[in-house]
């Protein structure tokens, strides 16, 4: 049962792969942006590894919320 889900965390898990997803797709576009991608990289490894210290099921959980992120920066990107 989740009964500690957090919006805030779920937000900010979103965020950073949001970035990261627009991030990369303007590195296909042809930006220099290696040292933003270099912070996003390490914000979400991070942000993976706070989730994990509250459990498996929350780290898997941020693993998604990144994801998501992931995917709709880069096809708001295009």
């Amino acid at each position: 049962m989740i009964t500690m889900f957090n919006w805030l965390y779920a937000l900010i898990g979103f965020g950073i792969g949001w970035l990261g997803g627009s991030a990369k797709a303007a590195e296909k576009k042809g930006a220099q942006n290696k040292s933003l991608q270099l912070m996003i990289g390490i914000a979400s490894i991070a942000f993976l590894i706070f989730s994990a210290t509250f459990g498996l099921q929350w780290f898997l959980m941020a693993v998604v919320e990144v994801i998501i992120g992931a995917v709709i920066g880069i096809k708001m990107s295009k």
